[in-house]
């Protein structure tokens, strides 16, 4: 079916439900269809020969309704970019050579001078009427490009893809169903005009019989007006860029139903920001592919991006061996019958555009691997550089690294340097990259780190990464990467000297001497600054040579101090008062003595808790940091519950503890769960996050009567119960540990007569059903039993591994919630494996140094970095002391058979 046919087909079987919504006007279907035609029908009697229609307008209903007008017209419809400079306007019209260009408001196409008729859309709406002879056309004849769209490709260069009606029909049906939009549902049209994506959501949404949903707009910021909107209104599906949900608040995003990410590589860390409220998406489509190839709905978080959407298969292209495989790696072509026409004014044959088995096909340039039908994507062919003599893509990097900082980042490269741009706070450039080295590969370390309130991101809503190549260079930052730094150094050097020397050669040794060296650092300030030579000689304690200068000055300070200090005397201070405060909010009642409060429930081990007291005669309340309704969703997948298992649960978010939500009897025991799990996450992080949930969890328990607080502790804090002291939380070994002892403070300060606290130091808890799988994607133990048994050997380990099981676990917590806990501070180990004994669980494999190992493990490149930073960290720790023994569990080969070593 015909672009103009299907819109007529569609605006003409809705009838009064809502179709599109701006401000306080709403237009249903009717009223589209209504206007669409009589618009289409004006064009084609004002322009008879028109083939061609370019649109500027943006961000509004009358931008929409023209848009409509042009595609259901059988016109030719290209959307342009209103706020593009005048030299990229000419060189589009250039391109493009459209037969006439609409304006949406005279602030669009500012250059008049573009070499075709531009009229006002304003007053082009001015002139239509419906015709004296009775109703306009339905639909029309149409070209056989159905609509083209600016792209600039790897080259940044604008082409202009023509895209035929044959793959339209297939977008529209699949995200109908994928994405499962039901006639009434409220769809956000967020994307640009002159973005694939907007063709999307404006098709799909009225083919499904949705509301298309335009928030009001002052010309400011888009993403600000989205966010507001969303805030204050809501929506059931909205299509956004990472960078863009990015720049969303929590209010915005709680009210979202689902969240598709299209547009860029969705990042770990805005697949967790989703999946708290929102059913998450993940698609992806070139524009060369009538907008969407593939969709994934993943449970966690995956490269994937799934499986190729109706009429579309997936090939990899060897380019070696020029084959178009099924499965494997390499460079994604995707063939079916939504693969673009070509660019205009490019012969087909000269461009990415091939058939592959009869059929026509795209080679996206897209590195992928494909298994079981499945796509996982790994970057962009052109985004790879040569580090150090190793090759990274970009886009790889940029998702490890956010997943690393718990932050939206942007890795681009500005004068041969490796720039890392982020929106992580609380570290000073210098302790940042201090960080960063001692937990990646060096060729992966970012030679200039830059700290920016937001990501900026484009008209497409992508990362802006020119914007920030601008602020890099406009802040002096960019001096070059490792091999042209050292090819300055060697320059400097020969001209002092007058000879070169060899990277490593002492400058002495190669018959300098002192006043030389005061003359090669003046040459060096000049290209360096003389802050950073100055440190870079103190480094060097003035024995000089090229290779150890330029190290140095990529240390550009002292190594990074601890947080340890600042967060000891901040929550000390408060720790000080919060006895008193906590008794103050106190009510003279005591909770509900048979009510429980559970968090953590999305997690492993509060999962577990939770499916236990499911169906019980006790009130349940449940506090959670997600969105409630996909935390029963998951829970009813992953234990096999029905709806009505939850009809009494009251559920509550950590933004509800300062009011009286939920409160209707108040609270009895808590079983404290909720703590993210991350070992490399620094400690200022957790404090905001995780510690801040359990402060305020503490209040609450205080402010409605909890008689029990249980808190599920990590053993990794300690083996001792030792008092909160600066010197005590330094001893801890990493910062997800640290963190959990700085939370045992704030529980404990609910000790009293009315309220009993039960701090329970677990072991590393095991027992996962097939349902649990997915939490063992971050485990890092189990991480390290996994690449242990693909690589077919097991760093030698220092001291014992403690473990539990997640059964036992359970019946612990909840017996101290019951008050029959033998002991208010407990450890709970079950079992200590030696590194013998993992040997054996692994088949008898020989055993490595850990360095080996780790060199080993990342030079094969396929753990995640992410993985490999908390590993380095474990390995360095000690180990548990003395074994331990109290089951009989096969704890360890239960995680080896669901890990499938």
């Amino acid at each position: 079916m015909d672009l103009s046919t299907l819109l007529a087909h569609r605006l003409g079987a809705g009838g009064d439900l809502p179709a599109l919504e701006s401000g306080t006007r709403t237009w249903s279907y009717a009223d589209l269809d209504r206007v669409t035609r009589d618009r289409a029908a004006h064009l084609r009697r004002r322009y008879p020969r028109a083939v061609r229609v370019a649109t500027a307008g943006e961000h509004t209903a009358e931008a929409l309704l023209w848009a409509l007008a042009v595609m259901r017209a059988g016109l030719v419809y290209t959307p342009v970019n209103p706020g593009l400079p005048p030299e990229r306007v000419r060189e589009a019209m250039r391109v493009a050579r459209p037969d006439l260009v609409l304006r949406g408001t005279s602030e669009a196409l500012r250059e008049p001078d573009v070499g075709v008729p531009v009229v006002d859309a304003d007053e082009l709406a001015a002139e239509v009427s419906p015709p004296a002879d009775g109703e306009s056309p339905a639909s029309w004849p149409v070209q056989r490009t159905a609509y083209s769209v600016f792209t600039s490709g790897s080259s940044g260069l604008p082409k202009l893809v023509n895209v035929g009606h044959r793959g339209i029909e297939n977008l529209c049906r699949a995200q109908t169903r994928l994405f499962g939009i039901e006639p009434g549902d409220r769809v956000l049209q967020f994307s640009s005009l002159a973005f694939d994506a907007s063709l999307a959501e404006i098709l799909v949404t009225l083919y499904a019989g949705g509301t298309l949903v335009v928030p009001a707009w002052d010309g400011g910021s888009w993403v600000n007006a989205v966010g507001t909107h969303l805030a204050a209104h809501g929506c059931d599906v909205i299509t956004v860029p990472p960078s863009v949900y990015a720049r969303l608040h929590d209010e915005a995003r709680k009210a979202i139903g689902t969240v598709v990410f299209a547009g860029e590589a969705l990042t770990e860390v805005e697949f967790r920001a989703a999946a708290r409220f929102s059913r998450v998406l993940n698609a992806y489509g070139p524009t060369e592919g009538t907008v969407c190839f593939s969709v994934a709905e993943p449970n966690r978080f995956t490269t994937s991006v799934g499986r190729p959407v109706d009429g579309y298969e997936a090939r990899v292209h060897d380019r070696t061996l020029s084959t178009y495989a099924t499965s494997g790696r390499g460079e994604l072509v995707i063939v079916g019958d939504g693969v673009a026409l070509g660019y205009e004014g490019v012969e087909r044959a000269d461009g990415p555009f091939t058939t592959v088995d009869g059929r026509t096909a795209y080679h996206t340039g897209d590195e992928v691997e494909l298994r079981d039908g499945e796509v996982f994507y790994l970057g962009r062919l052109d985004d790879q550089i040569k580090r150090l003599g190793h090759r990274i893509a970009l886009t790889d990097l940029e998702g490890r690294l956010s997943g690393l900082l718990g932050s939206r980042v942007a890795v681009l490269t500005h004068d041969g340097s490796l720039v890392l741009a982020h929106t992580a706070t609380g570290r000073t450039e210098a302790e940042l990259k201090s960080w960063l080295r001692a937990l990646l590969p060096k060729w992966e370390v970012p030679d200039l780190v830059l700290a920016v309130p937001d990501i900026p991101v484009t008209h497409t809503g992508k990362a802006d990464k020119d914007a920030l190549r601008a602020l890099v260079a406009r802040d002096g930052a960019g001096t070059g990467g490792p091999e042209a730094g050292q090819d300055i150094v060697s320059a400097s050097v020969e001209e002092v000297l007058g000879t070169p020397i060899a990277p490593d050669l002492s400058f002495f040794d190669a018959g300098g001497d002192s006043f030389g060296l005061v003359q090669l650092q003046v040459k060096l300030a000049r290209h360096f600054g003389e802050e950073r030579v100055r440190k870079a000689f103190d480094l060097l304690n003035y024995d000089f040579t090229v290779e150890g200068f330029v190290a140095a000055l990529g240390d550009r300070a002292e190594p990074a101090a601890s947080p340890v200090s600042s967060v000891f005397r901040a929550v000390s201070a408060e720790l000080a008062g919060l006895p008193a405060a906590l008794a103050a909010l106190r009510r003279e009642a005591a909770g509900d003595p048979r009510a429980v409060t559970v968090t953590g429930a999305g997690g492993f081990i509060g999962g577990h808790v939770l499916d236990r007291l499911l169906g019980g005669d006790r009130p349940l309340t449940v506090v959670t940091s997600g969105n409630p309704r996909r935390l029963v969703e998951r829970h009813r997948a992953r234990f096999g519950r029905d709806e009505a298992d939850f009809a009494d649960v009251r559920f509550l978010t950590y933004d509800d503890l300062g009011t009286s939500a939920g409160d209707t009897g108040g609270w009895g025991a808590v079983v404290h769960c909720g703590f993210q799990v991350n070992h490399v996450l620094p400690l200022e992080r957790h404090v905001k996050d995780s510690v801040a949930n359990t402060r305020a969890l503490v209040r609450a328990a205080a402010e409605r009567g909890a008689h029990r607080f249980v808190f599920a502790s990590a053993a990794s804090v300690g083996q001792e119960f030792l008092p909160f002291t600066e010197d005590a939380l330094e001893a801890v070994g990493d910062p997800y540990s640290q963190a959990k002892f700085v939370a045992e403070s704030y529980a404990g300060a609910l000790e009293g007569d009315r309220c009993q606290v039960d701090i329970v130091r677990l072991g590393l808890v095991y027992g996962h059903t097939p349902g649990d799988a997915a939490f063992l994607d971050d485990d890092v133990f189990a991480n390290l039993l996994r690449i242990s048994g693909k690589q077919g050997v097991l760093p030698r380990l220092t001291g014992l591994v403690p473990v539990c099981h997640v059964a036992d676990v359970t019946d612990s917590l909840l017996a101290a919630a019951a008050g029959r806990a033998p002991e208010r501070r407990s450890l709970l180990l079950q079992r200590t494996y030696g590194v013998d004994e993992l040997r054996a669980e692994l088949g008898n494999v020989p055993l490595a140094d850990p360095q080996e190992w780790l060199a080993t493990v990342t030079e094969a490149g396929t753990a995640d970095t992410r993985v490999l930073a908390a590993l380095r960290l474990w390995l360095g720790e000690p180990g548990w002391a003395g074994p331990v023994r109290t089951t009989c569990r096969p704890i360890i080969r239960e995680l080896t058979k669901t890990l499938e070593i």
